[in-house]
């Protein structure tokens, strides 16, 4: 009994050691995403108009976005460990440590690639940096190895008010943008396109990721 435990967590060990990388290369792409739409100056997801507002109201430089995203992120990872810790594990933190510093290597990224600062640049900006954020996020999710701290207070709000997750996520994301906004937070195009598209986006992005590049490599949730 005792060496098929053991066998069953070293799998366990292993499988989460293999899904670490992945996991890790779609938090690359949010904060690739974040940084070209930011570049891109045509609005931010509500998060990502949270996060520009306070850097906005701190004073702090376009290019300090990653570090304004760890602080704010760090608050969020907090107020989860307050109020319901079940929703803390490895992925929160692979999600949430790094990404202030994958940011400011997008916007890095972002420089070395010159893109016109025309309408025309910024539109192809907007769209390379939502297609990595959607690209980033679904894989992340289809890890399945945990949430982000964003997520996390999503849930717990959830709880609180006993609702579906989709009303407590259109209620935080509206809060989100608001408090972003006021704080001077960027609101454009891309603001009302992710309101719009990102969800089913998203989903269609991890359910796919997961039925074809998991299952061959055999880390799928359905051959769980």
């Amino acid at each position: 009994m005792d060496n098929t435990i053991s066998k069953f967590k070293n799998k366990s060990y292993e499988t989460l050691l293999r899904k670490l990388p992945i996991a890790l290369a779609g938090v690359i792409l949010v904060g690739f995403g974040l940084a070209f739409n930011s570049a891109g100056r045509l609005g931010n997801d509500p998060v990502a108009v949270l996060y520009d507002g306070v850097r906005s109201i701190l004073g702090f430089p376009i290019e300090k976005l990653g570090l304004v995203t760890n602080m704010v992120n760090v608050v969020f990872l907090a107020i989860v460990l307050i109020f319901n810790r079940k929703y803390i594990n490895i992925g929160t933190f692979i999600y949430a440590l790094p990404l202030g510093n994958f940011i400011s290597l997008g916007f890095k990224l972002h420089d070395v690639l010159n893109i016109p600062g025309t309408m025309g640049g910024r539109i192809l900006t907007s769209f390379l940096g939502c297609t990595m954020l959607f690209l980033g996020v679904g894989i992340f999710i289809a890890m399945n190895i945990g949430m982000d701290p964003v997520t996390g207070v999503t849930m717990i709000v959830r709880d609180k008010m006993r609702r579906q997750y989709k009303v407590a996520k259109v209620m935080c994301d509206i809060i989100s943008l608001a408090v972003g906004f006021s704080f001077g937070g960027k609101v454009g195009a891309v603001t009302v396109i992710a309101a719009l598209i990102a969800g089913p986006i998203i989903q269609k992005v991890s359910e796919t990721f997961d039925k074809t590049v998991l299952k061959k490599i055999n880390l799928s949730k359905l051959a769980a």
